[in-house]
């Protein structure tokens, strides 16, 4: 609250009647507390994770699956080159968006996402399909 009432103060001070917040959760739950406190705010969601809820796609989401999509792309050729398996870590925290749509759009063969529980013996499983089928190789995203 101090930090709330002394940000409201010092924006008095400098004659600033608004702020525009660009950001996550974070900045966004902290543009509600600055317009609670009576400071005009504007709040624009931005995180490449496309977690913020009312929002279909957020800034910064198209260019992470971008990314992604190019790193799999890479992982391909050297996954098929090289006979092996690959993980590919991608952001997201607790939301499995850049991995859903990256690793469909980058031809995952397995996509793993926090939103769904998965046993790992499956995994091995459709893996093993796969090279039982003559695939030597596998990309699996996280």
């Amino acid at each position: 609250e101090k930090v709330i009432a002394d940000a409201r103060e010092v924006l008095k001070s400098l004659g600033v009647d608004g702020l525009i917040i660009v950001g996550g959760d974070g900045s966004m739950a902290t543009a509600q507390q600055l317009q609670d406190a009576g400071i005009n705010c504007i709040g624009v969601p931005k995180t490449i994770d496309n977690d913020l809820e009312a929002t279909a796609m957020t800034f910064g989401f198209d260019s992470a699956v971008a990314t992604v999509m190019d790193a799999l792309d890479r992982l391909h050729t050297t996954a098929t080159s090289h006979k092996r398996i690959m993980v590919l870590e991608v952001m997201g925290r607790h939301a499995g968006w850049i991995a859903l749509h990256g690793g469909i759009a980058g031809g995952a063969h397995v996509i793993l996402i926090p939103e769904i529980t998965f046993d790992y013996a499956k995994v091995i499983a459709a893996i093993q399909t796969r090279a039982d089928r003559g695939n030597q190789s596998a990309i699996v995203v996280v």
